[in-house]
């Protein structure tokens, strides 16, 4: 009996994903390096805790990824300062997080794309938020940007592999020393490119000139820049004088 091709029918399924294939690769693999990251976190809390396995179960049976974060950091930020790490505890939680915005963005988004312009993402939940309409802000992405984020996500598990290690050093557990160093402090990349800089071509004329008036207005911290009013010329010495004299 012949087997059926599915393959048309998978393109029909996140088409712009089969269109931009390299850009799909690195979203995926951010997705689900973010599940790594919690990971290594509780393997952390489980080294604080002295139990490795409650640390699993406490951290996991937590249902939202926030939620894990933020319990895992209340049980061993201070365990990490009394011994000396808090400034490398500080960046990776920061750097855990800011993984965090970044990972959400690509799993809670629609995607559209163009054939020139590249792949796109807008979240319709921030639209939504609104009562007066459903106006929603594409975002772009690609390789460069997401070559960066892959980057960072390493140098968070790279940071958490060298808490991981230390702090069982530190506490004086039996098992094996951290072979990790501190890696090279990163900068966080941004989350996605310029929408100013980037507008969706298959937009009308007017909703291009809506997307780069909100767009602006979100890189400018919440306001469109004023127009510039022209300068007046300074008055001259005898224009001042004549003034004092009225």
């Amino acid at each position: 009996m012949a087997t059926r091709d599915l393959t048309p029918l998978y393109r029909e399924l996140m088409p712009a994903f089969h269109r931009w294939p390299n850009e799909t690769s690195s979203i995926s693999r951010i997705i689900a390096a973010f599940g790594e990251l919690e990971f290594i976190l509780t393997l952390c809390v489980g080294e604080v805790l002295g139990d490795r396995d409650t640390g699993l179960r406490t951290i996991f049976r937590l249902g939202s990824d926030r939620a894990r974060i933020e319990t895992a950091d209340a049980l061993i930020r201070n365990v990490y300062k009394t011994h000396g790490l808090e400034p490398q505890y500080a960046e990776t939680i920061a750097t855990i997080r800011h993984c965090r915005n970044i990972r959400n963005q690509y799993a809670h988004c629609h995607y559209g794309d163009h054939v020139t312009a590249g792949l796109f993402l807008t979240n319709l939940q921030d639209a939504a938020d609104k009562s007066e309409s459903f106006d929603y802000l594409w975002r772009h992405v690609d390789l460069p940007l997401l070559a960066k984020q892959e980057a960072y996500f390493f140098y968070a598990i790279r940071c958490l592999q060298f808490l991981e290690g230390e702090i069982r050093v530190k506490l004086g557990r039996t098992g094996v020393p951290s072979f990790f160093p501190w890696p090279t402090k990163l900068e966080p990349p941004p989350k996605h490119n310029p929408p100013s800089q980037h507008i969706p071509p298959w937009l009308s004329e007017d909703q291009q000139r809506q997307h780069l008036e909100r767009a602006l207005e979100q890189e400018q911290g919440g306001r469109l820049p004023k127009a510039k009013q022209p300068r007046k010329p300074k008055p001259s010495a005898r224009e001042r004088r004549d003034a004092a004299l009225k």
